[in-house]
Protein backbone atom coordinates (compact mmCIF):
# COMPACT_ATOMS: atom_id res chain seq x y z
CA UNK A 1 0.00 0.00 0.00
CA UNK A 2 1.13 3.44 -0.81
CA UNK A 3 1.10 6.85 0.48
CA UNK A 4 2.26 10.06 -0.45
CA UNK A 5 2.51 13.72 1.38
CA UNK A 6 3.96 16.99 0.77
CA UNK A 7 6.34 18.30 3.42
CA UNK A 8 5.24 22.07 4.22
CA UNK A 9 7.11 22.50 7.54
CA UNK A 10 10.65 22.65 7.99
CA UNK A 11 13.39 20.10 6.93
CA UNK A 12 13.24 16.92 8.73
CA UNK A 13 14.59 13.59 8.83
CA UNK A 14 12.52 10.94 6.24
CA UNK A 15 11.62 9.13 9.73
CA UNK A 16 10.47 11.89 11.50
CA UNK A 17 8.31 13.21 9.00
CA UNK A 18 6.65 10.00 8.15
CA UNK A 19 6.37 9.67 12.52
CA UNK A 20 4.63 13.12 12.27
CA UNK A 21 2.28 11.40 9.51
CA UNK A 22 1.06 8.70 12.50
CA UNK A 23 3.71 5.73 11.19
CA UNK A 24 4.80 4.19 14.45
CA UNK A 25 8.75 3.51 15.03
CA UNK A 26 7.70 -0.25 14.05
CA UNK A 27 6.87 0.45 10.79
CA UNK A 28 9.24 2.45 10.16
CA UNK A 29 11.12 -0.08 10.79
CA UNK A 30 9.55 -2.48 8.78
CA UNK A 31 9.44 0.14 6.06
CA UNK A 32 13.26 0.62 6.11
CA UNK A 33 14.08 -3.40 5.44
CA UNK A 34 10.98 -4.32 3.93
CA UNK A 35 9.31 -1.39 2.10
CA UNK A 36 10.36 1.52 -0.13
CA UNK A 37 10.95 5.53 0.06
CA UNK A 38 11.06 7.53 -2.31
CA UNK A 39 11.66 11.60 -2.48
CA UNK A 40 11.28 14.10 -5.39
CA UNK A 41 11.18 10.23 -7.18
CA UNK A 42 14.14 9.25 -6.28
CA UNK A 43 15.11 6.45 -4.07
CA UNK A 44 15.57 7.32 -0.18
CA UNK A 45 16.83 6.53 3.17
CA UNK A 46 15.38 6.64 5.98
CA UNK A 47 17.90 9.03 7.45
CA UNK A 48 18.08 11.06 4.56
CA UNK A 49 16.87 14.77 5.44
CA UNK A 50 13.52 16.01 3.93
CA UNK A 51 13.77 19.26 2.10
CA UNK A 52 10.60 21.53 2.83
CA UNK A 53 8.03 20.96 -0.14
CA UNK A 54 9.19 17.88 -1.21
CA UNK A 55 7.28 15.05 -1.74
CA UNK A 56 7.83 11.99 -0.62
CA UNK A 57 6.27 8.67 -1.17
CA UNK A 58 6.40 5.14 1.04
CA UNK A 59 5.55 2.04 -0.02
CA UNK A 60 4.46 -0.45 3.37
CA UNK A 61 5.09 -4.39 2.94
CA UNK A 62 2.24 -6.57 2.50
CA UNK A 63 0.59 -7.65 5.42
CA UNK A 64 -0.40 -11.33 5.10
CA UNK A 65 -0.37 -13.15 8.67
CA UNK A 66 0.85 -16.67 9.46
CA UNK A 67 -0.10 -18.75 6.65
CA UNK A 68 -1.90 -20.78 9.54
CA UNK A 69 -4.21 -18.15 10.29
CA UNK A 70 -8.10 -19.16 9.97
CA UNK A 71 -10.09 -17.47 7.12
CA UNK A 72 -13.43 -17.62 7.15
CA UNK A 73 -16.10 -17.09 4.11
CA UNK A 74 -19.08 -16.75 6.53
CA UNK A 75 -20.84 -13.54 5.85
CA UNK A 76 -19.89 -10.24 7.17
CA UNK A 77 -22.76 -7.21 7.70
CA UNK A 78 -20.77 -4.39 6.55
CA UNK A 79 -21.99 -1.02 7.40
CA UNK A 80 -19.38 0.92 6.27
CA UNK A 81 -15.97 0.79 4.57
CA UNK A 82 -13.60 2.68 2.83
CA UNK A 83 -10.18 2.45 1.39
CA UNK A 84 -8.70 2.25 5.52
CA UNK A 85 -11.51 1.08 7.50
CA UNK A 86 -14.42 -1.73 7.82
CA UNK A 87 -17.13 -1.20 10.55
CA UNK A 88 -18.77 -4.19 11.07
CA UNK A 89 -22.17 -5.21 12.94
CA UNK A 90 -20.84 -8.06 14.78
CA UNK A 91 -23.74 -10.96 15.56
CA UNK A 92 -24.30 -12.62 18.67
CA UNK A 93 -22.51 -15.56 19.56
CA UNK A 94 -19.57 -14.83 16.91
CA UNK A 95 -16.21 -14.26 18.56
CA UNK A 96 -14.30 -10.98 18.14
CA UNK A 97 -10.82 -12.63 17.72
CA UNK A 98 -9.36 -16.13 17.61
CA UNK A 99 -9.63 -18.02 21.12
CA UNK A 100 -8.59 -21.88 22.59
CA UNK A 101 -12.65 -21.92 22.49
CA UNK A 102 -13.63 -19.79 19.46
CA UNK A 103 -13.08 -22.52 16.34
CA UNK A 104 -12.26 -20.82 13.28
CA UNK A 105 -15.24 -18.81 12.56
CA UNK A 106 -14.43 -15.30 14.57
CA UNK A 107 -14.72 -11.55 13.26
CA UNK A 108 -11.23 -11.57 12.74
CA UNK A 109 -11.10 -14.82 10.30
CA UNK A 110 -14.60 -13.69 8.45
CA UNK A 111 -12.92 -10.04 7.72
CA UNK A 112 -9.31 -11.78 6.70
CA UNK A 113 -12.00 -13.76 4.34
CA UNK A 114 -13.59 -10.90 3.03
CA UNK A 115 -9.98 -8.68 2.25
CA UNK A 116 -8.73 -12.30 0.40
CA UNK A 117 -11.96 -11.96 -1.69
CA UNK A 118 -11.38 -8.62 -2.10
CA UNK A 119 -8.11 -8.80 -3.51
CA UNK A 120 -6.36 -6.78 -0.90
CA UNK A 121 -2.50 -6.94 -0.33
CA UNK A 122 -3.07 -6.90 3.45
CA UNK A 123 -5.27 -10.02 5.10
CA UNK A 124 -4.50 -9.09 8.47
CA UNK A 125 -7.32 -7.02 10.31
CA UNK A 126 -6.87 -5.19 13.62
CA UNK A 127 -9.98 -4.70 15.35
CA UNK A 128 -9.88 -1.34 17.01
CA UNK A 129 -12.34 -2.33 19.91
CA UNK A 130 -14.00 -5.87 21.17
CA UNK A 131 -17.73 -7.23 21.62
CA UNK A 132 -18.08 -9.76 23.79
CA UNK A 133 -19.07 -13.08 22.47
CA UNK A 134 -22.80 -12.93 23.01
CA UNK A 135 -22.45 -8.71 22.20
CA UNK A 136 -24.05 -7.54 19.03
CA UNK A 137 -23.09 -4.44 17.40
CA UNK A 138 -20.26 -2.28 15.84
CA UNK A 139 -17.01 -3.05 15.54
CA UNK A 140 -14.34 -0.98 13.75
CA UNK A 141 -11.57 -2.45 12.09
CA UNK A 142 -8.72 -1.16 10.49
CA UNK A 143 -7.69 -2.76 7.36
CA UNK A 144 -4.05 -2.17 7.93
CA UNK A 145 -1.40 -2.02 10.27
CA UNK A 146 -0.52 2.12 9.17
CA UNK A 147 -4.49 2.57 9.80
CA UNK A 148 -4.07 0.78 13.71
CA UNK A 149 -0.52 3.21 13.85
CA UNK A 150 -3.07 6.54 13.39
CA UNK A 151 -4.91 5.75 15.92
CA UNK A 152 -2.70 4.88 18.44
CA UNK A 153 -0.76 8.01 17.56
CA UNK A 154 -3.59 10.35 17.06
CA UNK A 155 -3.39 13.23 19.42
CA UNK A 156 -7.25 13.05 20.19
CA UNK A 157 -9.45 9.61 20.41
CA UNK A 158 -10.69 8.69 17.12
CA UNK A 159 -13.47 6.99 18.89
CA UNK A 160 -15.53 9.83 19.93
CA UNK A 161 -18.31 7.96 21.43
CA UNK A 162 -19.54 4.09 21.34
CA UNK A 163 -23.07 3.85 22.39
CA UNK A 164 -24.80 0.74 23.54
CA UNK A 165 -28.55 -0.37 23.81
CA UNK A 166 -29.00 -2.34 27.00
CA UNK A 167 -32.42 -3.77 28.82
CA UNK A 168 -31.93 -4.84 32.22
CA UNK A 169 -34.05 -5.69 35.17
CA UNK A 170 -36.34 -3.99 37.00
CA UNK A 171 -37.03 0.08 37.06
CA UNK A 172 -34.86 2.89 36.76
CA UNK A 173 -36.83 5.94 37.56
CA UNK A 174 -33.73 8.27 37.24
CA UNK A 175 -33.34 9.94 33.60
CA UNK A 176 -29.34 9.62 33.98
CA UNK A 177 -27.37 8.31 35.72
CA UNK A 178 -23.13 7.45 36.08
CA UNK A 179 -21.81 4.26 37.52
CA UNK A 180 -17.93 4.92 38.77
CA UNK A 181 -16.75 1.53 40.27
CA UNK A 182 -13.54 0.41 39.82
CA UNK A 183 -13.29 -2.96 38.13
CA UNK A 184 -11.11 -5.81 39.00
CA UNK A 185 -10.61 -9.78 38.35
CA UNK A 186 -10.87 -12.95 40.35
CA UNK A 187 -8.39 -15.46 39.20
CA UNK A 188 -11.01 -18.17 39.92
CA UNK A 189 -13.97 -17.24 38.15
CA UNK A 190 -14.41 -15.85 34.69
CA UNK A 191 -16.97 -12.86 35.51
CA UNK A 192 -15.17 -9.49 36.34
CA UNK A 193 -15.71 -7.65 40.09
CA UNK A 194 -16.20 -4.28 42.08
CA UNK A 195 -12.72 -3.95 43.07
CA UNK A 196 -11.63 -0.55 44.83
CA UNK A 197 -8.02 -1.29 44.24
CA UNK A 198 -8.82 -2.22 40.52
CA UNK A 199 -8.51 0.15 37.38
CA UNK A 200 -10.95 3.01 37.14
CA UNK A 201 -13.95 2.65 35.10
CA UNK A 202 -17.11 5.12 34.00
CA UNK A 203 -20.30 4.04 32.67
CA UNK A 204 -22.88 6.29 32.20
CA UNK A 205 -26.45 6.11 31.03
CA UNK A 206 -29.96 7.40 30.13
CA UNK A 207 -33.07 5.99 31.39
CA UNK A 208 -35.13 5.33 27.70
CA UNK A 209 -38.18 3.70 28.75
CA UNK A 210 -39.86 1.13 31.23
CA UNK A 211 -41.43 -1.98 29.53
CA UNK A 212 -43.71 -3.48 32.60
CA UNK A 213 -44.53 -6.81 31.07
CA UNK A 214 -41.40 -7.54 31.42
CA UNK A 215 -40.27 -5.18 34.74
CA UNK A 216 -37.19 -4.21 32.98
CA UNK A 217 -36.04 -0.29 31.55
CA UNK A 218 -34.11 0.19 28.21
CA UNK A 219 -31.55 2.11 28.67
CA UNK A 220 -28.57 4.35 26.58
CA UNK A 221 -25.18 3.31 27.55
CA UNK A 222 -21.90 5.34 27.25
CA UNK A 223 -18.29 4.12 28.04
CA UNK A 224 -15.65 6.48 29.05
CA UNK A 225 -13.56 3.46 29.49
CA UNK A 226 -13.19 0.48 28.07
CA UNK A 227 -12.72 -2.29 30.61
CA UNK A 228 -13.84 -6.49 29.79
CA UNK A 229 -17.54 -6.76 30.85
CA UNK A 230 -17.63 -3.09 32.17
CA UNK A 231 -21.48 -2.57 31.09
CA UNK A 232 -22.44 -5.85 32.93
CA UNK A 233 -20.17 -5.84 35.66
CA UNK A 234 -21.23 -2.19 36.60
CA UNK A 235 -25.41 -2.80 35.93
CA UNK A 236 -25.43 -5.70 38.61
CA UNK A 237 -23.69 -3.84 40.92
CA UNK A 238 -25.97 -1.73 40.82
CA UNK A 239 -28.73 -4.00 41.19
CA UNK A 240 -29.77 -4.04 37.69
CA UNK A 241 -28.37 -7.35 35.47
CA UNK A 242 -28.86 -7.09 31.81
CA UNK A 243 -31.89 -9.49 30.89
CA UNK A 244 -30.45 -13.26 29.49
CA UNK A 245 -27.30 -12.37 31.36
CA UNK A 246 -26.74 -15.54 33.19
CA UNK A 247 -23.17 -15.14 34.31
CA UNK A 248 -24.24 -11.71 35.73
CA UNK A 249 -27.77 -13.06 37.46
CA UNK A 250 -29.83 -11.65 34.60
CA UNK A 251 -33.25 -12.82 33.97
CA UNK A 252 -33.18 -15.57 31.81
CA UNK A 253 -37.22 -15.96 30.86
CA UNK A 254 -37.74 -12.89 29.58
CA UNK A 255 -37.44 -13.89 26.42
CA UNK A 256 -33.89 -13.65 25.36
CA UNK A 257 -31.39 -15.96 25.26
CA UNK A 258 -28.25 -13.94 25.64
CA UNK A 259 -27.08 -10.96 27.55
CA UNK A 260 -29.58 -7.78 25.49
CA UNK A 261 -26.97 -5.64 25.35
CA UNK A 262 -26.21 -4.15 21.49
CA UNK A 263 -23.75 -1.53 20.71
CA UNK A 264 -25.78 0.44 18.47
CA UNK A 265 -24.17 3.79 17.60
CA UNK A 266 -19.94 4.49 16.87
CA UNK A 267 -18.91 7.92 16.70
CA UNK A 268 -15.36 8.48 15.54
CA UNK A 269 -13.09 10.96 13.23
CA UNK A 270 -11.33 9.40 10.54
CA UNK A 271 -7.61 10.37 11.01
CA UNK A 272 -6.76 9.83 6.98
CA UNK A 273 -9.94 12.52 6.26
CA UNK A 274 -10.40 14.40 9.53
CA UNK A 275 -14.35 13.61 8.53
CA UNK A 276 -16.37 12.65 11.55
CA UNK A 277 -18.37 9.86 10.92
CA UNK A 278 -21.82 8.31 12.91
CA UNK A 279 -22.73 5.10 12.09
CA UNK A 280 -25.34 2.76 13.62
CA UNK A 281 -25.97 -0.49 13.81
CA UNK A 282 -29.65 -2.35 13.47
CA UNK A 283 -31.07 -3.99 16.00
CA UNK A 284 -30.90 -7.99 15.90
CA UNK A 285 -34.40 -9.29 15.88
CA UNK A 286 -34.42 -10.82 19.48
CA UNK A 287 -33.74 -7.13 21.45
CA UNK A 288 -36.35 -6.06 18.46
CA UNK A 289 -38.99 -8.48 20.28
CA UNK A 290 -37.76 -6.89 23.25
CA UNK A 291 -38.89 -3.60 22.52
CA UNK A 292 -42.17 -3.98 19.90
CA UNK A 293 -44.26 -2.58 22.53
CA UNK A 294 -42.29 0.73 22.66
CA UNK A 295 -41.93 4.00 20.47
CA UNK A 296 -38.47 4.06 20.36
CA UNK A 297 -36.95 3.93 16.95
CA UNK A 298 -33.64 2.64 16.31
CA UNK A 299 -32.56 3.10 13.13
CA UNK A 300 -29.67 2.12 10.57
CA UNK A 301 -28.06 5.66 10.16
CA UNK A 302 -24.53 6.72 8.83
CA UNK A 303 -23.45 10.30 7.83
Amino acid sequence: MEFSWQNRGAEVTVAHFLQQQGLSKHLCRQLKWQGKVWVAEQPARLNDRLPVNAVIKIKLPAERGLPQAAISLQPLSILYETAHWLVINKPANVASVPGPQTGVDTIVSRVRGYLLQQGSENIVPHLLSRLDYATSGVLLVAKHAFAQSRVDLAPVPVVQAKIYLAVVAGRISSPHGLITLPLGRCPTQIAGVIDLKGRPAQTEFWTQAYLPALDATILQVKLHSGRRHQIRVHLQAVGHPLLGDDLYGGPMKSGISRQALHAWQLIFRDPFTQKTTRINAPIPQDLQRLLKNTNIQYNRHCQ
